[in-house]
């Protein structure tokens, strides 16, 4: 896709001008970014993503980062599929990164981790006769996901990060018909809410 160029032209043109000397990051950081979400579902559309966290080394290539996140998708009906709606994800992750090239301005990383979603349908507007109405849950659940990431440091106390990241997740999801007349039925789908994401953010290191 397009719209993969830019970040990783970004990347590409920092690791191709950092310098080689070496200077392991070995501070924590609190982090904060926003970013987008890029759905692989085409009933989907991807929305603007918000998160902080906590980034903690442990030795000097790797550290953990523990986030959380928000962010809405919008849905288009579809046969089998979510209704017109909201859908509202919030990861509760946890990762790995691995620094593969560092020194005193710059910080090349890969990541991967795991993530907890806790997930909310709010269904929209929908065509249907008085006696019923139809309400659509998904299921939290988790998910596994890994990326690249590069670190631009500002200053002593701050570093500029740019992510590119890929959430694997299929989600257990239930249509339910509320019928006055011929009782309640439920029909059970797979909501298909793998992301690719691309965010940006500030490392406040202390």
């Amino acid at each position: 896709m397009k719209w993969f160029r830019f970040p990783i032209a970004i990347l590409a043109a920092l690791i191709l001008g950092a310098s080689t000397a070496p200077a392991y990051e070995t501070r924590p950081a609190i982090l904060v970014h926003a970013g987008f979400g890029f759905p692989e579902e085409n009933n989907l559309h991807g929305g603007w993503e918000s998160g902080l966290g906590l980034v903690l080394p442990f030795a000097p290539r790797l550290a953990v980062a523990v986030e959380y996140l928000q962010w809405k998708d919008t849905s288009k009906q579809s046969f089998g599929k979510l209704y017109p709606g909201t859908l509202t994800l919030a990861p509760i992750q946890a990762s790995l990164q691995y620094g593969f090239y560092e020194n005193m301005y710059f910080r090349g990383y890969a990541l991967a981790g795991a993530a907890y979603i806790v997930s909310r349908f709010r269904i929209g507007a929908y065509l249907s006769i008085p006696e019923v109405t139809i309400e659509q849950r998904v299921e939290n659940g988790w998910a596994f996901f890994g990326g690249l990431g590069a670190n631009l440091a500002l200053s002593k106390t701050f570093d500029f990060y740019i992510e590119m990241s890929y959430m694997r997740r299929s989600l257990p999801a239930v249509t339910i018909v509320h019928d006055t007349n011929l009782g309640n039925s439920e029909t059970s789908l797979t909501a298909n809410l793998r992301h690719v994401f691309l965010k940006m953010g500030l490392k406040f290191y202390f």
